[in-house]
């Protein structure tokens, strides 16, 4: 676990996180990216919002993800989120660059996050705790 100073942010409308003080961070419209110095982990996020209809499974979103091709394996995340359900599959492309897409998947909104980084990421406490704090902010 990251012992650091914690910050929360709202990345995107629908989603707050909470991060470390010396967390590195570029954001647009669709997509936060965060870092920090000295790491080679990567996370990035991105939500979908539901406005009407049924929520589409994390399983569902992971499986259309993994059918645009390379070659994937399960993942189990670290810890586990109440209320929401998790789909995390985990691949490497061809410069030993590890992947681990996660889906968090409540009622009303979808979110996306991406790891990537050289080695092992999970040696990356800060970016597991902040995927493990990643919340829907009631709209």
């Amino acid at each position: 676990m990251y012992t650091g100073w914690v910050k929360k942010a709202n990345p995107l409308p629908s989603v707050s996180v909470l991060l470390p003080d010396d967390i590195l961070e570029d954001n647009d419209s669709t997509v936060a990216s965060y870092w920090k110095e000295g790491d080679t982990c990567i996370v990035q996020i991105s939500s979908f919002l539901r406005r009407h209809g049924q929520q589409v499974s994390a399983t569902q979103r992971l499986s259309e993800r993994m059918a645009k091709g390379g070659e994937w394996e399960p993942f189990n995340l670290p810890g586990q989120i109440e209320g929401c359900e998790i789909a995390a599959a985990r691949t490497r492309d061809h410069r030993s660059m590890s992947w681990v897409h996660v889906y968090l998947v409540w009622d009303w909104v979808a979110v996306h996050v991406t790891m990537s980084g050289l080695g092992e990421l999970l040696e990356s406490d800060w970016a597991w705790d902040a995927l493990l704090n990643i919340r829907p902010v009631v709209m």
